[in-house]
């Protein structure tokens, strides 16, 4: 399993073309960071689309669930700073999804991804539905699966407050070799059993940049005693 823990938030948007500059100014200098010193959080991983225009991917791991419903980062969510004020409010077609890893299968880190999002009839569960979905395994650069069941009552964007579409919707992640092999794995994606749902949509992403607790936490401990060692 390459996620340490069973908790996954993601989020993704569009942006405006004259703010795209700034939006990964503040989400690579202070948001990402803002994000990871919660408590329980363990690691930040953005990446962009192959598409254009350009998507952005986000994915947060923590310790568990718990974490990503917690009182510290219900707080951060409540107290945003105000250059997070100003692109929040302009995101084009935001998603948030707040769920649990259900299932991993792989031990590499991937340089791409291809998200697919699934959407579940009422009772239907991941596992073994989505099993025959790991065969994408066998293809040449696929190295990881992850499977994240979204929170029908979390997975929204902070700036809704009541119900949302596809808020129950489930997602597989599929780390790749490259973004190359991502964009192939979404080109052979094809619908789960009916007894499940159905594909939502598929989309291949490249990484842009990511980050750990662990090396937050020593760039902060260097930047405290700069005179270390």
């Amino acid at each position: 399993m390459v996620f340490g823990g069973t908790g996954i938030l993601m989020s993704s948007m569009q942006v405006l073309a004259q703010e795209e500059d700034d939006f990964n100014l503040w989400f690579d200098t202070e948001h990402l960071a803002e994000r990871v010193a919660i408590p329980g959080f363990l690691e930040a991983r953005r990446y962009e689309s192959l598409s254009t225009p350009v998507r952005y991917l986000q994915i947060y791991n923590a310790v568990d669930f718990e974490a990503l419903d917690s009182a510290p980062y219900r707080a951060a969510l409540a107290h945003q700073t105000p250059w997070s004020l100003h692109h929040i409010t302009r995101f084009i077609a935001p998603t948030r999804v707040v769920g649990r890893l259900v299932h991993s299968r792989g031990q590499t880190r991937g340089a791409g991804v291809a998200l697919v999002r699934l959407r579940p009839k009422e009772g239907a569960r991941m596992m073994p539905s989505l099993e025959p979905y790991l065969r994408m395994l066998d293809v040449p650069g696929v190295v990881c699966a992850h499977f994240v069941e979204g929170d029908p009552e979390l997975s929204k964007p902070v700036t809704v407050t009541g119900a949302h579409p596809g808020s129950g919707d489930d997602y597989i992640i599929f780390e790749c070799a490259g973004a190359d092999v991502a964009q192939r794995v979404a080109s052979q994606m094809d619908q789960p059993s009916s007894s499940y749902g159905e594909l939502v949509e598929v989309a291949a992403y490249r990484l842009r940049t990511d980050l750990t607790a662990y090396a937050l936490a020593r760039t902060r401990q260097d930047q405290a005693c700069p005179h270390r060692g």
